[in-house]
C-alpha cells in the first residue's frame, strides 16, 4: 500500500526560522530595556511614586520592640487619608510621645491593606499602633489596586490567595503575577498616564472628569455589617500577632455606612474612629470631585482625629 506520509511529516517538528529567532530575540531586549529604564527613571518622573518609596522605606525602619523609645503609629490609607490629612497638624494636635509614620497608597482597599500589612510585617515593621483609613465602600469591595499592589504590597506567598479572593479570572491572575515581577509591568498605567498628561493634556483631564464623576453604589447595611465584622476581626488579629494595636478610621466621604461599621466595631471590641458624623460635611468642604476633602474640610477632620486619638490611645 502507498504511503501518503511527506518528507516534511517525517523530519518532525519544525524548527523556528532565522525570522522567528530575530524577532523573539529583539522583542526580549526591548522588553529588558523597558525594565532597566522604569527602574532608573520611575522615581525622578513620578513624584507620587516617589513618596510612596520613601514612606514605605520609613515605615519599615520602625521597630517598637521595646517601651524605652516613643511608640510609633502607623498611619495608612489612600488618597482620602492623604488628601484628608493635615500631617503637620496632626503632629500638633496628637499626644507628644506618639509618633505618626505615613504611608498612603493612591487607589487601595481593604485586601491591598490587609495583605499590605503581612508584607510589612514580615519585613519587619513594627508600630505600636495601626491606624488604617478606608471609606466603607473600600472596606466592603473586593476590589484591588491591582499592579501596583503586585508589586509593592503582596509578597510572593500570598499572590495565589489574593487572586482567590478576589476571583480573578485566568488572564487577570497572570497579569496580577507578571506585575509582582516586573516594574515595567506594574507601573505601565502609570508611565501611561504619564505619558498622557505631557503630550495631550486635555485628554488626560477628560478622563480624570470622567472618573471622578462616577460614584459607588450604596451598600446595604445586611451586607456592610457582616462584612465589617469579619474584616476588622481579621485585620485586628494579624495586628495582634505582630504586637500592634489595630485602629479603624473612616474619613468623611458621599458613601454610607459608617455608622454600620462603627456598630461592627463595637460588637468586635476593635476601635473604629468616625471623626465626622454622615452627612456634617456638605460641598464647601470637598475638592470639585466632591469625594476629597478641600484645606477647609481637612483641618476639622485633622483636628477631630488627632482628638478622637488622644481618647482611644493610652495616655
Amino acid at each position: 500500500m502507498p504511503s501518503f506520509i511527506s518528507d516534511s511529516d517525517r523530519s518532525g517538528p519544525r524548527r523556528p526560522d532565522r525570522f522567528t529567532i530575530l524577532l523573539l530575540g529583539s522583542l526580549l531586549i526591548i522588553l529588558a530595556s523597558l525594565e532597566i529604564v522604569t527602574r532608573a527613571r520611575l522615581d525622578s518622573t513620578s513624584k507620587v511614586h516617589r513618596l510612596e518609596m520613601a514612606q514605605r522605606n520609613t515605615l519599615l525602619a520602625v521597630r517598637d520592640t521595646g517601651a524605652a523609645n516613643d511608640p510609633h503609629l502607623a498611619l495608612l490609607g489612600n488618597s482620602l487619608m492623604l488628601e484628608g490629612t493635615d500631617l503637620r497638624l496632626f503632629r500638633a494636635k496628637l499626644t507628644p510621645k506618639y509618633v505618626p509614620v505615613p504611608y498612603f497608597v493612591l487607589g487601595t482597599n481593604y485586601y491591598d491593606w490587609y495583605f499590605g500589612l503581612k508584607r510589612l510585617f514580615a519585613e519587619g515593621m513594627r508600630p505600636r499602633y495601626v491606624l488604617l483609613g478606608l471609606s466603607p465602600n473600600q472596606l466592603a469591595t473586593s476590589e484591588v489596586r491591582g499592579d501596583i499592589s503586585a508589586r509593592y504590597l503582596v509578597q510572593q506567598s500570598d499572590l495565589l490567595e489574593l487572586v482567590q479572593r478576589t476571583h480573578m479570572d485566568a488572564t487577570r491572575a497572570s497579569e496580577f503575577m507578571l506585575a509582582h515581577y516586573s516594574q515595567y509591568y506594574s507601573t505601565r498605567e502609570t508611565i501611561r498616564s504619564y505619558v498622557i498628561a505631557r503630550v495631550l493634556p486635555n485628554v488626560g483631564e477628560m478622563f480624570h472628569n470622567q472618573n471622578v464623576s462616577l460614584r459607588d453604589p450604596a451598600i446595604s447595611e445586611s451586607v456592610l455589617s457582616p462584612l465589617a465584622v469579619e474584616r476588622l476581626g481579621a485585620m485586628d488579629k494579624l495586628c495582634k500577632e505582630n504586637g500592634a494595636h489595630f485602629v479603624l478610621v473612616v474619613p468623611p466621604t458621599y458613601q454610607s455606612g459608617a455608622e454600620v461599621i462603627a456598630a461592627a466595631g463595637r460588637k468586635a471590641g476593635i476601635d473604629v474612629l468616625l471623626p465626622v458624623k454622615s452627612n456634617e460635611f456638605d460641598a464647601s468642604d470637598y475638592q470639585e470631585d466632591g469625594f476629597h476633602l478641600n484645606s477647609k474640610g481637612s483641618e476639622i477632620f485633622t483636628s477631630r482625629l488627632a482628638e478622637s486619638l488622644n481618647e482611644v490611645l493610652p495616655q
